[in-house]
């Protein structure tokens, strides 16, 4: 009995050794980006990342409290290339509230809403741009162009594009040296559509492009629109800009 006993803890602390090794645990600040092992300071998240198992890959998203905040599951084919990523969205109360599904071969997402567990809008994007967008209000199904549960531009995003195109200055230093990149910009929609923070968030990209970038999207003078709860109270939420720089 003892033999089986030190048998069975020996497997144990085995397999326990094997997820350990095989689980990885990454700490996110605010954007959902991993930080350095050694930036604990900055740490709002820890994203835990589970081996692969009969084709699916999951990663759980945690905040420091270890409340499942999301959960992403990844699909893979039997050459183990990537064809689909889920992601759900959890409120405080652990129900789910947005469903995200990226499609690799058609590069298209649907993103679903969701209230009191009821269905309240589903949005198919392509290049995060609405392609067809459906809300369920007061029981009826209605078309819409934009997702009003996400930040977003006041007039549209072609008008955005447009006007980075004829504003931004390609800095001549970076020309120069031939430097190219995309500068994602994140900024903090308040309920009111103004602009409370701009942070660039990769920094790995040439400090000139990043200047250049703050600089045009400081100079956006078509505003921006808030998103909505689920109630269709504007709300702050973070929205994410990318601004490319290309000498091709």
């Amino acid at each position: 009995m003892k033999k089986f006993i030190y048998l069975a803890t020996f497997i144990f602390l085995s397999s326990s050794f094997v997820f350990a090794q095989k689980t990885k645990i990454v700490f996110l600040d605010k954007h959902f980006l991993p930080l350095s092992n050694k930036d604990t300071e900055n740490a709002q998240y820890q994203k835990i990342s589970l081996p692969l198992s009969e084709g699916k890959q999951t990663e759980q998203i945690l905040d420091l409290n270890s409340k499942l905040v999301k959960l992403i599951t990844n699909e893979f084919d039997a050459k183990k290339n990537l064809i689909r990523s889920i992601t759900e969205y959890y409120r405080d109360n652990e129900s789910v509230f947005k469903i995200s599904t990226f499609e690799i071969k058609t590069n298209k997402e649907m993103v679903e809403y969701f209230h009191n567990g009821k269905l309240v809008g589903r949005f198919l994007c392509d290049d995060n741009e609405v392609v067809f967008g459906l809300r369920v209000i007061d029981g009826e199904n209605v078309e819409t162009s934009k997702n009003e549960f996400e930040p977003g531009f006041a007039v549209s995003k072609q008008q955005f594009k447009e006007f980075l195109r004829t504003n931004i200055d390609y800095p001549g230093e970076a020309r120069n040296k031939s430097i190219q990149g995309t500068v994602t910009i994140a900024l903090e929609i308040m309920p009111d559509g103004t602009v409370n923070t701009m942070e660039v968030i990769n920094d790995g990209v040439s400090l000139i492009l990043q200047e250049e970038a703050k600089r045009v999207i400081a100079n956006y003078d078509k505003g921006f629109r808030p998103a909505l709860d689920m109630d269709g109270n504007p709300v702050r939420k973070w929205m994410y800009v990318p601004v490319r720089f290309s000498l091709g």
